[in-house]
Parts: C-alpha cells; sequence; structure tokens
C-alpha cells in the first residue's frame, strides 16, 4: 500500500505548479494587454497630433480676429477686413486640418485578435440566459 504522506506531497506539487502556471498565465496576459495598448496608442498618435494643431490655428486664428477688432475700433474699416481674411484662412485651414485628422483615425474599438479564445461576453450571455429560465420555472410554480 502507497504511503498518505507521499499523495499529500505529490498533491502539494500539483497544487503549486498549477499556482506557477496561473501567475505565469496572468502575467502573460497583462503583456499581452499591454502590447495591444502601446499598438492603438502609436496608430493614433498621428491623428491626434493634427487635431491639437488644428485646435491651436484655430486659437491663433481667433486672436488675429480679436487684433483686427481691435484695430477696427481704432482706425477705420481696412484692419477689419484684414482680420477677417487672416482669420477667415486660419479657420479654413483649422478646419482642414480637423476634417484630416478625423478622417485619419483608427478604429480603436476593432479587435486585435478576432480568435482570442478567452472572451467573457457568451459566458456572461449564458449566465443571464440560464438566470431567466431559472426565474421563469420559479414565477411558474
Amino acid at each position: 500500500m502507497s504511503d498518505p504522506r507521499d499523495n499529500d506531497a505529490s498533491y502539494r506539487q500539483i497544487v503549486a505548479g498549477l499556482l506557477e502556471d496561473g501567475e505565469q498565465f496572468a502575467k502573460s496576459r497583462i503583456k499581452l494587454y499591454r502590447a495591444i495598448v502601446f499598438y492603438r496608442v502609436s496608430q493614433a498618435r498621428k491623428a491626434a497630433l493634427l487635431i491639437v494643431t488644428a485646435i491651436l490655428i484655430t486659437a491663433a486664428a481667433l486672436v488675429a480676429l480679436l487684433m483686427a477688432l481691435v484695430f477696427a475700433l481704432s482706425q477705420s474699416v481696412g484692419p477689419l477686413w484684414a482680420g477677417i481674411i487672416v482669420s477667415g484662412v486660419g479657420l479654413i485651414i483649422a478646419g482642414l486640418l480637423a476634417y484630416w485628422g478625423i478622417k485619419t483615425f483608427p478604429d480603436l474599438d476593432e479587435k486585435l485578435f478576432e480568435d482570442d479564445e478567452f472572451d467573457v461576453a457568451p459566458m456572461q450571455a449564458d449566465y443571464e440566459e440560464h438566470a431567466m429560465r431559472e426565474t421563469d420555472q420559479g414565477s411558474s410554480l
């Protein structure tokens, strides 16, 4: 007959191995998600830079318009039209940059790995369906 202490030792080894494997799995998943985040941020960098540039040019155009209004109050109509032209051109450029930035912005909610076997959404749907069946059966009794 085998010694029960040998069985306990082998169970301890199995549990320790399982814990070690689980820890390694969790670390690997964290590394995977970190790589996905960095990849998506690198995709969005150009579009975000274009949008920020558009915002800065819009701010500069509005400052030019305000300066032109100040000059328009001090002089006649000439500086006002110059301010409107400068602001209009600046706003057109900012609008084009913003449109380009929004158009080139990547789709960030697209799944990077389509064959991800650890998707929890189907399990959640199964759980909700099971819970609904239980409440239906409980109410019919």
